[in-house]
């Protein structure tokens, strides 16, 4: 399992809208990438930025390209994300996508597909 943790920065004058987008177009999209297990979206309490958790499972070692013809999930998380920088014209954008390891302290709730 690979757990990535994204910020996403929020232009905090349009955020109903930024997250019916987020929510409408980015959350299906991810749903949709092989391997995805499950997401968490949480929004600051400014209103200006959204933490979001994303749990793949991938046949492979994330820091190793599966297949230079078809990359990862993480990969084309990355790419994808990683292009939307902070830009004043833009509602939402990428502040941060790490790979994080999971430490196992809590118990993590069984999903059901």
């Amino acid at each position: 399992m690979t757990t990535l943790v994204l910020t996403l920065g929020l232009d905090p004058d349009r955020s109903p809208a930024t997250l019916e987008r987020l929510r409408a177009e980015v959350a299906p999209w991810l749903r949709r990438l092989p391997g995805f297990v499950t997401s968490r979206w949480l929004l600051g309490t400014e209103r200006d930025h959204c933490t979001v958790v994303i749990d793949i499972a991938e046949a492979t070692d994330p820091a190793e390209p599966a297949d230079e013809d078809r990359p990862t999930s993480v990969e084309v998380i990355r790419k994808a994300l990683e292009a939307r920088t902070a830009d004043p014209a833009r509602s939402w954008w990428c502040e941060r996508v790490e790979v994080a390891d999971d430490l196992h302290l809590a118990e993590r709730p069984t999903v059901a597909m």
